[in-house]
């Protein structure tokens, strides 16, 4: 009984993860001057989407479709403590691409968090649920790695790059 709750604890993080996730990279996007950080953003937003569909098809032969959407439409959040920031503030007097910094900064910050949340609550749970946690790890470091080179490319030219991950 203790794995199936570790099993739904797991889920509702990952569940609540995604869904601010999703929420913090769409406000990301509407607040971006840039078309290409625009299309990053939106498009950061709707992975986060698409990762609950994997961890439901990951979690399906775990609990029902009826269990899931409970979890899905469930209120509680993990740890009480939000990894994505609700906020996304400009700092005023710099280049008008800080907007676009702050959030990839932001962002990185949230991936790292969730990494490091995610990696702390593998450690306390069975074998079954660790293998579900290191792919949502390893989402996690790919959404991270996608934050770094834009933040990195901008960073350092002033410009936004087309890059594969968006199919350019």
């Amino acid at each position: 009984m203790a794995e199936i709750e570790d099993m739904k604890e797991a889920i509702k993080t990952a569940i609540q993860m995604e869904k601010d996730g999703h929420s913090f990279y769409k406000k990301a996007a509407a607040q971006t001057t840039s078309e290409m950080g625009k299309s990053i953003f939106e498009s950061l937003a709707n992975d986060e989407l698409v990762h609950l569909d994997v961890f439901q098809k990951m979690f399906e032969d775990k609990i029902s479709k009826s269990e899931w959407n409970q979890l899905v439409n469930s209120s509680k959040k993990y740890a009480d403590m939000p990894i994505f920031p609700k906020d996304l503030k400009a700092v005023e007097g710099t280049n008008p691409d800080t907007n676009e910094l702050d959030a990839l900064r932001m962002g990185m910050d949230s991936e790292k968090e969730a990494i490091d949340y995610y990696t702390t609550l593998k450690e306390n749970t069975s074998q079954d649920v660790q293998e579900i946690i290191n792919e949502i790890i390893q989402q996690e470091k790919n959404h991270y790695s996608i934050l770094e080179q834009e933040f990195n490319h901008l960073n350092k030219t002033g410009f936004w790059y087309e890059m594969d991950y968006l199919g350019g």
